[in-house]
């Protein structure tokens, strides 16, 4: 695989991008060469759909997103990219239930709460859903996102498919960062809760990882007691999501993806205003705990709470 810097990626023209991105992004698919030659073509036939001033468009925001913990809405142009991208690879993937995720999106503002397995879990969930569902709903996918995932080129592209709030890593987290103060953490926190209701308020579908990082034995872990707070104002509903086989596309340690297949189960839906945020995000835990299959349930030690 060949990684290019942010200021390479600036300096290239539209028909340089063209000739370039298809290769870069199948490098990074493991398997050989019909696999990555798939993604290339794939790749490859997106970009030509777009216009000149969409990849320059994508370009900027790739090096642009991240800067800053804010909110970033997905680039049409590389959203277009990624889900051709992830079909490559990983086109036997599947939504399970897809009309619960539906009736809830309509019923009102929704937080998705989901286990957490790989770098890709968000993208995976946008090409399934996407492909399934004509109302939008991919679309409206946003997800919390620490700043590991803004770290490379590579990764910065995949999060543009999608709308990302970046967010400091609780401090509960080994591998936090150790550049902000506490202070800083906790600041950056409230203003990552607002925005993400707000977002919510407005339509957008926010993505949760309540273990706050990867699962390392692909088992659900706790989730983090704060996470409580996304779900408290009214009328929210926490919807669960069972996500199972990521971890074959994207293993912990490995740069390239894999090919496979994922499947996301979507759970029923919780009522903030009848139950509470905290019971409404513990019940989605269990219901998370029920859906996946055997070797990502919890062990039987682990309980909800971190």
């Amino acid at each position: 695989m060949t990684e290019i810097s942010l200021d390479g990626f600036a300096a290239l023209e539209p028909s340089e991008i063209r000739a370039i991105l298809p290769t870069w992004l199948g490098s990074f698919v493991a398997g050989g060469d019909e696999i990555s030659g798939r993604s290339t073509k794939l790749v490859g036939d997106a970009v030509a759909q777009l216009t000149d001033e969409q990849l320059a468009h994508a370009m900027v925001r790739l090096c642009s997103t991240g800067e800053d913990y804010s909110f970033y809405t997905a680039d049409p142009g590389a959203r277009a990219i990624t889900r051709a991208y992830m079909e490559s690879f990983a086109g036997d993937s599947a939504v399970v239930g897809i009309e619960k995720l539906q009736a809830a999106a309509a019923a009102g503002p929704v937080l998705l709460v989901c286990n957490h397995l790989a770098y890709c879990d968000t993208v995976l969930k946008d090409m399934v859903i996407a492909r399934c569902d004509e109302t939008g709903l991919a679309d409206q996918l946003i997800a919390v996102a620490g700043p590991k995932v803004y770290e490379t080129p590579f990764r910065r592209m995949a999060s543009l498919a999608i709308g990302t709030i970046k967010t400091a890593q609780s401090a509960q987290i080994a591998h936090s960062s150790g550049l902000l103060s506490p202070r800083q953490v906790a600041e950056i926190a409230v203003k990552t809760v607002r925005t993400a209701q707000e977002q919510m308020k407005q339509g957008g579908l926010v993505v949760l990882y309540g273990e706050g990082s990867r699962s390392r034995d692909q088992r659900l872990g706790p989730f983090i007691k704060a996470i409580r707070k996304y779900a408290k104002f009214d009328g929210c509903q926490v919807v669960p999501l069972a996500l199972s086989g990521t971890d074959t596309l994207m293993p912990i340690g490995q740069l390239s993806m894999h090919s496979g297949a994922a499947v996301v189960q979507v759970g029923e839906a919780i009522a903030v205003d009848d139950v509470g945020p905290m019971s409404a995000i513990e019940s989605a835990w269990h219901q998370i705990a029920q859906m996946l299959p055997d070797g990502y349930k919890p062990a039987a030690d682990v309980q909800p709470w971190a």
